[in-house]
């Protein structure tokens, strides 16, 4: 795994190897410890999944669906992406079909530093595994357990198609792969959006309930 991350093991707690930000799997018997993701798997499947049960049965049929930014033990974000029909939320909003050769984003958690990692990690995977691209039901409000519109845009992102919903405008947008050069510009181009961390002790694992964290990713600078 990138940057000396562990994958999650049976009966082992995801932990990274030192106080660096390191990216980890999210293993569905760890699924219920990271903090927030409970919710955003039941908004997204609504209500049918319990977070270990969902990411069980994605795993086993499709793959990789989430990676999370650790730490030491401390939670710093998390990614959720999968196939549209395992997240059905996403066919509720009048912004069409998420394309045959992308999968969906569903949610991510974090500050835009962490956001913009989980993004680079997230087209790696998918690119690896001959997906197209991949697209996101986000919000041009930056609601709740949607990804900002305006914080994808602003990370390269395209905008498919918007539409309304309960007084809410929505966008699906879309990240192409590409060739591998073109990937390697846009993670480059992310990365280079990115401070350096500041290193600091452990604290325990806290992460907003998603608002503050959303209203971060909003107003992330271009």
């Amino acid at each position: 795994m990138a940057n000396g991350a562990r994958k999650g093991t049976s009966g082992a707690r995801m932990r990274a190897l030192s106080f660096i930000p390191a990216v980890v799997e999210i293993s569905a018997d760890e699924a219920g410890g990271v903090p927030g993701l409970e919710a955003v798997i039941s908004y997204w499947t609504e209500g049918a999944f319990s977070a270990g049960e969902w990411f069980a049965e994605v795993s086993e049929v499709w793959g990789t669906a989430g990676f999370a930014v650790l730490r030491g033990e401390e939670t710093l974000g998390f990614a959720v992406y999968g196939p549209p029909e395992r997240l059905p939320r996403a066919g509720r909003f009048p912004v069409g079909a998420v394309s045959e050769d992308a999968a969906l984003l569903a949610y991510l958690e974090g500050d835009a530093r962490t956001a913009r990692r989980l993004l680079v990690r997230v087209v790696r995977d998918l690119k690896l595994r001959g997906f197209g691209g991949v697209e996101a039901v986000s919000s041009d409000a930056g609601l709740r357990r949607h990804v900002p519109t305006r914080f994808l845009l602003e990370s390269g992102w395209k905008p498919v198609r918007r539409g309304w919903r309960a007084g809410r405008a929505y966008t699906l947008t879309r990240a192409d792969f590409g060739s591998t050069v073109e990937i390697g510009e846009l993670a480059r181009g992310l990365m280079g959006r990115m401070k350096l961390p500041v290193l600091k002790s452990p604290t325990p694992a806290t992460l907003s309930s998603g608002a503050a964290s959303n209203r971060a990713l909003a107003r992330s600078p271009r």
